[in-house]
């Protein structure tokens, strides 16, 4: 079941310009077997959830981009919204309550266009970063990343075990799908993909150019 795991719409993102109905047709029309929606601090009402995946017969599923003083995190599991920014142990210590998943996402994206690679920080220093010891996966595969990031990316992901999961972060219908998580199973809705994101059964990669 391919699935685009990181998308904005204009609905609760402000910062996006991708219609909710519009996302669903262009996900459908490519080909994905599902999208899930993981908008800025906001949580979509599961009725919504609900109505547009009924009308389209095609799963939709959300969680939340949470901004951290280490970076932005994807949360699925959380039922109220998560406004402004807060440590990631207290967003860890939230998602374990709810009996969630915390994924980094993008994690080093912008490190080699403001110099990472001066910097000669190895993939050993960055599994060092204590963020990681908080985190249920990370975003190996993202839209906004450059190739090199997300390659770091997986490299990391690789030395700690940390499974990797792919979206394509669009605000707009031509970014959409661009990343995705392949998983081996068909999943019905947000709580079985919770289920899944923890149980591991699932790959991450490219999907459109």
């Amino acid at each position: 079941m391919i699935i685009d795991l990181h998308v904005h719409t204009n609905l609760f993102s402000p910062c996006s310009s991708l219609d909710p109905e519009e996302a669903v047709r262009t996900a459908r029309g490519m080909g994905l077997d599902g999208i899930c929606f993981t908008e800025h601090g906001r949580q979509w009402p599961a009725s919504e959830l609900e109505r547009l995946a009924a009308g389209w017969d095609f799963p939709v599923f959300s969680g939340i981009e949470v901004e951290t003083r280490e970076g932005h995190m994807l949360v699925f599991g959380l039922e109220e919204d998560q406004p402004g920014l807060m440590p990631a142990l207290e967003l860890r210590e939230k998602v374990d309550r709810a009996g969630g998943v915390m994924v980094y996402a993008h994690p080093f994206r912008g490190f080699l266009m403001f110099g990472f690679s001066d910097l000669q920080m190895t993939v050993r220093e960055a599994c060092q970063r204590p963020v990681f010891k908080l985190l249920n996966a990370i975003e190996t595969f993202s839209g906004k990343s450059t190739k090199s990031e997300n390659n770091l990316a997986l490299e990391v992901g690789r030395k700690l075990s940390l499974a990797g999961v792919g979206g394509s972060d669009a605000h707009s219908a031509r970014e959409l799908g661009r990343c995705v998580t392949v998983f081996e199973n068909k999943i019905r809705n947000t709580a079985e993909l919770i289920d899944h994101l923890k149980k591991g059964g699932f790959t991450a990669g490219y999907f459109k150019g």
